[in-house]
């Protein structure tokens, strides 16, 4: 019941010191169904340093090796029982519209769905949200219809730093257009840091355009204290059990909803290997969605 209700998977972003032949045995070793893809330029200087999730991979995904190469990888996913799902460059919506073709392209080739493209960051200090919201729905509407030949939605990330940090500021973006043209990363481990409500509000807001969720965890830490002696909050990524807000009560809302969309692992906690956190979560999920079927009985 749990893997139709909800099905899980990951996102290659946390397995920077996997190999995509060791990713495949670890999400069928987890018994996880679906899996999204990382293409991005892994920067020169980042090319000796150790794997890390925004740095570099061992299983070095560009955008044009998912073009040439992405019915092969495709074709080992569909061998290992695994569901090609969703990818997740770094494509900005500004971006030239060649590059965000490439993007496409390449999620059309291993039959992804779907493409997370980024919105503008807002920026530092007053500006007028009223023009910014407007300029990034002219642009959004214009990317939609370059995405309309390759079969693929684009995904908006309810994402720290950007214009579509909280679910209302995702659904302004978003509520023009159709929601099988445009979804929302439903992305539980930002909401902590930046943009959170509670989740059945943040839930009934964005409602059928959320396409798919992250799950991750992170928590507030003492932080500094500025000069004036007021604590300024850190943040750090922990464990799905240790974060401050409380994941089954999420995972909860959008079963109450109807709303069983896919539940992508993305957790950066630093207490365990990138494997380990991915087999804890998923046992940590399953157990969720285990007790709300139990419960719905």
């Amino acid at each position: 019941m749990s893997q139709s209700l909800f099905p899980i998977g990951v996102t290659a972003v946390m397995l920077p010191d996997h190999t995509f032949e060791q990713q495949i045995a670890l999400c069928r070793e987890c018994g996880i169904t679906h899996y999204s893809w990382r293409p991005r330029v892994v920067p020169e200087v980042q090319r000796d340093q150790e794997p890390s999730p925004w740095g570099r991979h061992i299983f070095d995904l560009t955008p044009q090796r998912l073009v040439d190469e992405g019915r092969d990888l495709k074709r080992q996913l569909d061998e290992a029982g695994l569901v090609s799902f969703a990818t997740l460059p770094n494509a900005a919506i500004e971006g030239p519209d060649d590059d965000l073709k490439r993007h496409l392209e390449g999620a059309a080739v291993v039959d992804a769905g779907r493409v997370r493209v980024s919105p503008f960051t807002y920026p530092v200090g007053p500006f007028d949200y009223d023009d910014l919201l407007a300029r990034m729905i002219d642009r959004f509407g214009k990317v939609i219809e370059i995405a309309r030949p390759f079969g693929q939605k684009l995904v908006v990330e309810t994402h720290c730093r950007s214009i579509a940090t909280s679910p209302a500021l995702a659904l302004n973006i978003c509520s023009p257009f159709d929601p099988a043209d445009i979804g929302v990363i439903f992305d539980v481990n930002n909401f902590m840091i930046e943009g959170g409500l509670v989740p059945n509000l943040a839930v009934a807001v964005l409602g059928r355009y959320i396409d798919h969720c992250h799950v991750g965890s992170a928590r507030r830490t003492a932080g500094t204290v500025d000069d004036l002696g007021f604590r300024e909050a850190g943040t750090e990524m922990c464990a799905l059990t240790e974060g401050d807000l409380h994941v089954p009560s999420w995972i909860g809302a959008l079963h109450d909803a109807g709303i069983h969309a896919p539940l992508i692992i993305e957790n950066f906690a630093g207490h365990a290997s990138s494997a380990s956190r991915l087999a804890e979560s998923t046992d940590q999920i399953r157990a969720i969605v285990g007790a709300l079927a139990k419960k719905g009985a």
